[in-house]
């Protein structure tokens, strides 16, 4: 038996109607697909989200721009991780705007294609991960602006802190460099920046781990839920020790189930003695270590023995679970292994 990872499409709609709602009509939505659709799976979700309106998604590299484009045939893809020149014919043959990051892309992009295939361009507005920054963009203004750009885009750093004024500093530099190309499309948000207003949206906002359930927030909802088996259930006494390293010592006569899913499975050893799943809305306390495959729990308040327990719960969402385990939502989702089989439900 292996936990399953059930994946709500009727939730994931709701979350793209939110997103819809809270643009402007002559505002694009499109969505964040990269990691397997940050291992949700893109087999099911790309068709799903086209059905609810999306026409372009984004990628980190082109292996995943082709996967996306066998579910999505007429779609405008995006490959964020920069012009994979040496595989420059796949871009063509599959429809694929590549985001160039730095000048030597450029002039790669400019010699291969000739520009006879559109493109993208992102700014580093001050994040200084990647883009052409200030300086290089004005040095080299003509053979940027020769380029068939569909899109300019650049990428908030802070906007997960609505006070931060980094948000604002980005976004007027993202528009000061813009004037120079009055007529391409600008965008500069992501989730959080779409949240932060209106005046982030520009022309398209491209939205991911607020899509998927990953943002705690009234109007959005949770999208994914994980059941893991219940393999055993035992009664342990005062003082009778669990796990490796016997880091749990039982304080009272206790109900303890032993689980089907561990550190292998996404279920991080920072949850060890310190972590809970539910039966319900009832939380079930890990005791002992998390190891790879399995894990242990305190079902003493429970009045029968579950077949299965959950990780989260209405209270206790994806971004809950991420801050319990000292990470973010993003790498919570993009975790969960192999062996947690996805199951979805409109």
């Amino acid at each position: 038996m292996s936990p399953e990872l059930h994946i709500n499409l009727a939730n994931l709609e709701k979350n793209i109607h939110f997103f819809s709602g809270a643009i402007k009509k002559n505002v694009e939505l499109s969505t964040v697909v990269k990691s397997d659709a940050y291992g949700l799976g893109i087999t099911k979700l790309v068709p799903a989200m086209e059905r609810y309106g999306i026409r372009s998604f984004f990628t980190a590299t082109l292996s995943e721009a082709i996967k996306t484009r066998k579910y999505s045939p007429r779609a405008e893809i995006f490959t964020l991780n920069g012009f994979d020149f040496l595989r420059a014919s796949l871009y063509k043959k599959f429809n694929i705007t590549p985001v160039i990051n730095s000048l030597p892309e450029v002039k790669k992009f400019i010699e291969i294609f000739q520009n006879t295939h559109k493109t993208a361009i992102q700014l580093n507005t001050g994040m200084n991960r990647l883009g052409l920054n200030k300086q290089i963009f004005f040095e080299n203004i003509d053979i940027i602006g020769s380029l068939p750009l569909s899109l300019i885009l650049s990428h908030l750093a802070c906007a997960d802190d609505i006070n931060n004024k980094e948000n604002i500093a980005q976004r007027d530099l993202f528009l000061e460099l813009c004037k120079f190309m009055p007529n391409t499309r600008k965008s500069i948000s992501a989730s959080h920046g779409t949240l932060l207003g209106s005046e982030f949206h520009l022309d398209m906002v491209r939205p991911g781990v607020g899509i998927y359930g990953g943002i705690k927030n009234n109007g959005l909802r949770q999208v994914i839920q994980i059941k893991i088996p219940v393999l055993q259930n035992f009664v342990i006494d005062k003082d009778m020790q669990v796990g490796y390293n016997f880091t749990y010592k039982a304080r009272r006569p206790m109900k303890v189930a032993t689980l089907a899913m561990g550190y292998s499975d996404g279920l991080p050893r920072t949850l060890s003695n310190k972590g809970k799943l539910f039966c319900g809305n009832k939380s079930c306390p890990i005791i002992g270590r998390v190891s790879m495959d399995l894990v242990t729990v305190d079902i003493s308040s429970l009045s029968e023995i579950p077949e299965y327990l959950n990780v989260f719960s209405p209270e206790y969402q994806v971004d809950d679970f991420a801050k319990d385990c000292q990470t973010i939502s993003h790498e919570v989702l993009v975790n969960f292994g192999e062996r947690v089989s996805r199951i979805y439900s409109e």
